[in-house]
């Protein structure tokens, strides 16, 4: 069942990051035509920035709670 789980989320996860990205995507740029934008979000470096400290992030949820070190792994067998 965990194997399971963790190919849906693997597969879905994609999907839903690119739909969440399209909206945002949109929302932007309604805002930068109505003027409203804030400058700190015109710039394509800061969303890269907190687009990786998130992703780093999670990378290290999942292996805290997959791996078997001794320590962690909630989830491991």
């Amino acid at each position: 069942m965990r194997i399971v789980l963790l190919v849906v989320v693997l597969v879905a996860a994609p999907t839903v990051a690119f739909f969440l990205w399209a909206w945002a995507a949109r929302i932007k740029q309604e805002r930068k035509l109505a003027g409203t934008l804030p400058v700190w979000q015109d710039m394509p470096l800061t969303w890269l920035a907190i687009a990786g400290l998130a992703c780093a992030i999670v990378g290290f949820v999942v292996m805290f709670l997959t791996q078997n070190q001794g320590y962690g792994g909630l989830f491991a067998s």
